[in-house]
């Protein structure tokens, strides 16, 4: 799920982020010494760790866990507590928000993957509840509560299916009025500290968006972020005069730096310079609005640095370890933050401002399936250079005990988004492969985020095939540094990345020697046209609008499947509202008309991307069975030329 920090309160855009990631097979294992070579798949997918952890102010703590299989609300009164489900939803929840008081719960689920998320009501006291907002033929997400907690603002397109339109929910009467019904995709970020004035963001696209607030007695709205250049505003929260907005923006600049809106004059002055030097991740606020946590991206790493407001003075926080710092929420006293590496799935702490020399206090404990975390891998940052110079910053994981120059079997992994980034975290399947003799390289290409606007817009409308390049550089350079060998490569992604697998094995045909497409694009014009269209203007920003067939055409993988050597396996889920399933079947039909190696994994009751434990351990082991039998290590394929 997507949760962004407003003011503490949770702004929950209602879907989960999950991470597709490589399932495991047996294979070569004379370069991991030291691995865990008898733990099998399905234990390394099924290490799992309770993730979007909350603090009521009567101390309860919630979280979300699936230890049956899919994502369900959970809490408990102490740390040692055993937790207690709150929720049974058939397919989980989307995700959660608590009011301010800590007396209801906002939880969104949907249906077998579709996104279309419903709204419940939980009592927190009686734990009863009521189904809130329903309609499945709409989205509602972006829960914003009023620091009075008798209501909350959301969005939702109930009165066009194209875009989204700002509520705000009243608690005591049950009736939701709408505040804001322009065209465009808006969603609401905070009220103001008097409750009169609603901020309400427009997303057009990773590189330009708008905020807009509206006074919520009159109705009328006023755009206040400024209109001279097309930039990314992204809402942090009112200061605590109300006269101020926090927001983090690449406004004449290429990094997301923080700044401060004066709402009178629209004047942006810049705070925090300290932190220009990398991309914001975020910012939490607490309730009063006298504290703020910074996360800062890092290289892909990141941190969280908190300052007193409104002078963005330091003060010292709690020590975190070297990863993925996130969730973070300040609720009275209390820091609550997770905290994720490559070699731990994530723990949820809370630490005392008042008793800063006591260590922090895990929330939560991973199930870890028996297996030594430390014997897992850590990545190596790398930068390679591509085709026009450009260096491209890149994860690179060798097996223990690993020799550099020994060619081995090796995965790229592409991530989606594309306005996304590899960052890293525990990633399951990475491990299990580094424990079977296997290396993975996840390059962040052009127009990958987190290294500023001009590197995020490199792969843009006519620029697409850049990043495809820049995507079989990553393979050549495993080549020609001696890490592997053509045909010993497996190419890997989901979503965007989907695509650029399928690209990358058109362009390069002789270079790998297994593909995984996960929910991937391959034809660009049937995508826009059977995408959500609420999603499609959003998409045609990146892409190139439906307008222009011809060029959609031109970068559409499918056009170039007569190329295509590789074999393949095709992974979606039927209910995809982002990438429908039309894409994965079209590959398939066209592969094997031409007799081409490809096999093709439908699930039913999933969407984009696979959420049910069942369903994935089903998809990895599919996968592992998969390229176990494509990657050979050379002296195998040599000896089976001979024996054949």
């Amino acid at each position: 799920m997507t949760l962004d920090n407003a003011c503490g309160r949770r702004n929950w855009m209602g879907a989960f982020s999950l991470t597709l990631a490589f399932g495991a097979i047996v294979l070569n294992t004379q370069h991991c010494k030291g691995a865990d070579v008898t733990a099998s798949m399905a234990q390394f997918i099924k290490i799992s760790a309770p993730s979007s952890g909350d603090l009521a102010p009567d101390g309860t703590f919630y979280m979300i866990d699936d230890p049956d299989g899919v994502y369900q609300l959970f809490c408990k009164k102490s740390p040692s507590d055993k937790p207690k489900a709150l929720t049974n939803m058939m397919d989980g929840i989307s995700g959660y928000s608590i009011s301010d008081d800590g007396a209801w719960i906002v939880f969104g689920a949907s249906i077998g993957g579709d996104e279309q998320d419903d709204l419940y009501l939980l009592d927190t006291k009686t734990e009863k509840i009521e189904p809130l907002l329903v309609d499945r033929e709409t989205v509602f997400g972006s829960v914003v509560w009023r620091s009075d907690s008798k209501g909350f603002a959301y969005r939702a397109n109930d009165k066009s299916k194209n875009d989204f339109y700002v509520y705000v929910y009243d608690l005591e009467s049950r009736t939701s009025k709408c505040v804001h019904d322009k065209s465009g995709y808006f969603f609401p970020a905070d009220f103001s500290p008097d409750l009169s004035r609603l901020m309400v963001g427009k997303y057009n696209s990773s590189t330009y968006s708008q905020l807009f607030e509206i006074d919520l007695k009159s109705g009328a709205t006023r755009e206040v972020t400024p209109t001279d250049e097309e930039c990314s505003f992204s809402p942090e929260g009112y200061l605590a005069d109300g006269k101020s907005f926090l927001v983090s923006t690449n406004y004449h600049g290429d990094l997301r730096t923080l700044q401060r809106l004066d709402l009178a004059t629209g004047k942006l002055s810049p705070v925090a310079e300290e932190f220009n030097h990398n991309e914001i991740d975020g910012v939490a606020i607490n309730h009063d609005r006298t504290l703020a946590a910074v996360m800062l991206n890092e290289d892909g790493y990141s941190t969280m640095h908190l300052r007193m407001l409104p002078d963005f003075k330091p003060v010292d926080g709690p020590p975190c370890k070297k990863g993925l710092v996130g969730n973070v929420r300040l609720r009275g006293d209390h820091i609550l933050y997770r905290v994720e590496s490559s070699n731990d799935p994530g723990v949820i702490y809370t630490w005392s401002r008042s008793k800063p020399n006591d260590a922090p206090v895990a929330m939560t404990e991973a199930e870890l399936q028996g297996i030594d975390l430390a014997s897992f891998s850590l990545p190596e940052l790398i930068r390679y250079k591509s085709f026009d110079g450009l260096e491209v910053p890149a994860f690179l994981y060798t097996p223990k005990g690993y020799k550099k120059g020994t060619p081995i079997p090796f995965m790229v992994s592409f991530h989606g988004g594309p306005e996304s980034q590899f960052r890293p975290g525990l990633v399951r399947s990475f491990q299990y492969f580094l424990s079977r003799g296997f290396g993975v390289i996840a390059p962040n290409v052009r127009g990958s985020s987190g290294y500023g606007k001009r590197y995020l817009e490199m792969d843009n409308y006519k620029k697409r095939m850049d990043s495809v390049r820049d995507g079989v550089q990553a393979a050549q350079w495993l080549v020609d540094n001696g890490y592997s060998q053509p045909r010993m490569i497996g190419a890997y992604g989901g979503s965007y990345g989907g695509f650029m697998v399928v690209a990358t094995i058109t362009q390069a045909p002789k270079l790998f020697g297994a593909a995984c497409d996960v929910v991937g694009i391959v034809n660009f014009k049937t995508f826009l046209e059977r995408t959500k269209g609420y999603r499609r203007a959003l998409r045609e920003v990146e892409y190139g609008p439906l307008s222009d067939p011809e060029f959609l055409e031109s970068i559409s993988p499918i056009r170039l499947v007569d190329r295509i050597e590789t074999p393949i396996l095709i992974a979606h889920g039927r209910n995809d509202p982002r990438v429908p399933v039309h894409e994965a079947e079209q590959l398939h039909e066209a592969l094997k008309k031409r007799d081409q190696d490809a096999e093709l994994l439908i699930f039913e009751d999933e969407g984009h991307g696979f959420r049910k434990e069942e369903n994935r351990v089903e998809f990895y082991q599919r996968l592992a069975d998969f390229f176990e039998s494509k990657l050979k290590p050379a002296s195998e394929t040599e000896a089976a030329t001979t024996t054949g």
